[in-house]
């Protein structure tokens, strides 16, 4: 094979790597490699940039749909004004709609006076793409928006009505509230416009739903889902007066109304009183449910709620809990409640017996939450990992540096991969650098810009030093 074809041939395999799904900045990282093998002088990222431009202008509806597939899964605004654009000529509805859902994901008010417009003029547009009109109004809490109410309300449109609904408790006032009551209370509404009046009510933050939700909790004979919205209600509304009803849900026979319970009851456990008390001694009994989605909400409720009775549980959990799920949760939540937690999760990281993912996975969160304790540790497994001959541990924690935004203190770390000896891994080391912008690692961007053997590398370490 000559070096042509080796060039093409690196080339390909980095761009079938690309095609598997990879979070955050490790996908960039991935899809950089991709032009490694050509060396191209056009800057291969400006080249994808304007061939989307092109897309968008010049492209089918299919193209078009999936690039929106593919803007929706990076979270990618910056064709919004492009978009936005298509959005008022395009002939296709379900173009329209997509290109909405996908402002909606993004919560991008800039395509709010469009969507009104064709609230207004809905008799005379296709009924889907006026339904994802007002879904992205509710998404983007457009008080303009709830002009609309009376009129669809008098309408009974029952296709738009949930998403009325909707728009009512993420933008609504104490009338929209009333009307929200009113559903809930009353018998003409459907069961699935009643929960999303349930839904809508937590939304809006009802105090006056607090009571009556309660006792929808409480009750073993209403709907599954209308008892788990409740749920999910009551942490929203912040009533300490809930606290009873979601401690009697997380003990419920019904393991998906003891999970929505116990998730809940998370957002009154930094309270104080009998209130606080309970909702902690609940969430710390609740690592030992025997469903495992319950376990996993009790490890992020112990964690959002500063739950330190539960350390003893999560440490147990972390290291012997028979699904690996909620073992990776658990070290989460340690690492958040940090403390002592940070030597345990130490340990589990330097274990060979370990699971690699869960290693990993300690890797990370001690990069990000104990930079400075945990230094010396995360320093000493890397560069011994880089000198293995089986490599996949080290890229597994070079991916958990690349990604590591905000965490300033280990550029330690990005500078042993930007010292090393594959291209990959240095441009990892790279995107660390331009995200942290670490004045640590200003010396060794500007070697990499002047001296690597890769004008790829250069072009990028240059890059990021623009971003200084």
């Amino acid at each position: 094979m000559n070096a042509r074809a080796r060039a093409l041939a690196g080339a390909a395999l980095a761009l079938a790597l690309c095609a598997v799904p990879v979070p955050g900045a490790w996908a960039q990282v991935v899809a950089d490699s991709a032009a490694k093998g050509a060396e191209a002088a056009v800057d291969p990222a400006a080249r994808a940039l304007a061939q989307r431009r092109d897309t968008i202008r010049y492209g089918i509806d299919a193209e078009i749909g999936d690039l929106v597939k593919d803007l929706t899964a990076e979270k990618d605004g910056k064709y919004n004004d492009e978009l936005a654009a298509l959005l008022k000529n395009s002939r296709s509805p379900k173009l329209r709609a997509a290109i909405l859902d996908f402002f909606a994901s993004l919560e991008w008010q800039g395509a709010e006076k469009l969507a009104l417009a064709l609230l207004d003029n809905r008799d005379n547009e296709d009924a889907d793409l006026v339904g994802t009109a007002l879904s992205y109004l509710a998404a983007i809490r457009s008080k303009e928006a709830l002009r609309l109410s009376d009129p669809i309300i008098k309408e009974d449109n029952k296709k738009l009505l949930p998403s009325l609904v909707r728009l009512m408790g993420r933008a609504g006032g104490a009338a929209e509230e009333d009307l929200l009551l009113g559903w809930f209370d009353g018998d003409s509404a459907t069961p699935a416009l009643k929960e999303e009046a349930i839904k809508a009510l937590g939304d809006i933050g009802s105090a006056k739903a607090a009571e009556r939700l309660g006792k929808l909790v409480r009750d073993t004979t209403a709907g599954k889902a209308a008892r788990m919205f409740a749920c999910a209600s009551l942490a929203k509304i912040k009533d300490g007066s809930s606290v009873e009803s979601l401690v009697k849900a997380a003990n419920d026979a019904d393991p998906n109304v003891r999970t929505s319970a116990i998730g809940a009851l998370g957002s009154f456990a930094d309270g104080t009183g009998a209130p606080g008390d309970a909702a902690r001694g609940a969430i710390a009994e609740a690592l030992r449910d025997s469903f495992a989605n319950a376990r996993i909400a009790a490890c992020k409720a112990a964690a959002s709620g500063r739950v330190v009775q539960a350390l003893p549980f999560l440490k147990y959990k972390a290291q012997s809990d028979p699904e690996k799920a909620v073992r990776s949760e658990a070290c989460r939540s340690l690492a958040i409640l940090g403390g002592d937690s940070f030597s345990f999760l130490r340990e589990r990281l330097e274990d060979p017996k370990e699971d690699l993912t869960l290693r990993t996975l300690c890797f990370g969160l001690l990069s990000r939450y104990d930079p400075e304790g945990s230094r010396q540790a995360l320093e000493r497994l890397l560069v011994a990992q880089a000198a293995e001959k089986e490599r996949s541990f080290y890229t597994a924690l070079a991916r958990e540096v690349a990604n590591a935004d905000k965490a300033p203190g280990i550029g330690s770390l990005a500078r042993v991969l930007l010292s090393d000896k594959e291209y990959l891994i240095r441009v990892a080391g790279i995107e660390w650098a331009r995200k942290n912008r670490s004045q640590d690692l200003k010396a060794d961007l500007e070697r990499l810009a002047a001296d690597d053997p890769s004008d790829m590398i250069k072009k990028r370490a240059a890059d990021a030093l623009k971003t200084y």
